[in-house]
């Protein structure tokens, strides 16, 4: 499953100690939509010096965690933005997945996550949110939304209902069913001499009968790599189908060393968007950053790149 990697050496620190970190600490104010079926907790940071004319939504990748993870020391965060580089007139949203709090100890996963761990469901959830933005808070001019990893087929699908969004941010997914992405690393491990083509060909056909499992069987309560049968399943849905019905801007982002998502499934979305006459897409692909648009260097050190490509982004954002 696709999902933005945060830095998961928290799940081996002791994480008894921490107190549970609030919004206001973070510098965000709480909000809540209370609905039949789910309770949505999300939470907006607003400029310090004015009245926000625009808003930022995070929608973030498929970890099942909460935005801060508790560990001591403290702390692990799901938000990947410098919010210095969020332009001043943006109020910044961000909202916990189901069931979680604004913080939480890993591994601590709320009773029927998996139930509605689903593609539509994620999808309904940022909607009701925007819709009750702009009735009860403020009305943007300029409503740009970012989904990372998973939070891209999110985005992707969420463009074709919700017609306030101005800007969509595609970052870190590609475009066909994301079950071939699997077959794609076996394949790729081939090429660089790790396996062999008769090892790559069991490793397939042993993928290639699971995955029909899961389409035989969309189960909730059915686990592999972390994630269930069902959010397997649902999340499948080829975003690229998503994205040519959209004809705001859009704005994909992919590290040529994902490690999470190959790269060769993301290069379709660009030949397909020319292919249908459609100029709305910006495509990047960055050489040697990874997911998480990380870089290794010659040493074995690490270069963050996730600024330069926000900064990046919100200078797009002006232009379009």
């Amino acid at each position: 499953m696709k999902q933005r990697s945060i830095h998961i050496f928290f799940l081996f620190i002791n994480t008894l100690v921490i107190a549970q970190i609030t919004p206001e600490e973070k510098g965000f104010v709480a909000h809540q939509i209370i609905e039949a079926n789910d309770t949505i907790n999300f939470y907006i940071k607003y400029p310090k010096n004015s009245i926000p004319s625009d808003l930022f939504i995070h929608i973030e990748g498929s970890y099942a965690g909460p935005l801060w993870i508790e560990t001591d020391p403290c702390c692990v965060s799901l938000d990947p933005f410098n919010h210095d580089l969020i332009p001043e007139n943006y109020a910044y949203l961000i909202f916990s997945k189901q069931g979680f709090k604004f913080s939480g100890k890993p591994n601590e996963i709320p009773k029927n996550y998996w139930k509605k761990q689903t593609l539509d469901f994620r999808v309904n959830r940022v909607d009701a949110i925007i819709k009750y933005v702009k009735t009860h808070i403020f009305n943007p001019k300029n409503l740009v939304v970012i989904g990372t990893s998973q939070g891209s087929d999110v985005v992707a699908k969420l463009g074709t209902i919700n017609n306030d969004i101005t800007h969509i941010g595609f970052w870190g997914s590609g475009g066909h069913n994301q079950l071939a992405d699997f077959i794609i690393k076996s394949r790729k491990n081939v090429y660089r001499g790790k396996i062999t083509e008769e090892q790559s060909k069991i490793i397939i056909d042993s993928l290639l009968n699971l995955f029909h499992e899961f389409y035989k069987n969309p189960s909730p309560d059915k686990f592999w790599d972390d994630n269930s049968y069902l959010s397997y399943v649902s999340f499948s849905k080829p975003p690229l189908e998503s994205l040519l019905k959209i004809d705001i801007p859009i704005f994909v982002a992919i590290g040529t060393k994902d490690e999470n998502v190959p790269i060769e499934s993301s290069y379709a979305i660009p030949l397909e968007f020319w292919r249908k006459g459609k100029d709305n897409l910006t495509f990047k692909h960055y050489p040697h950053y990874d997911h998480n648009f990380i870089s290794i260097n010659d040493d074995g050190s690490e270069t963050d790149h996730i600024d330069e490509v926000t900064a990046e982004f919100f200078e797009w954002v002006k232009k379009h």
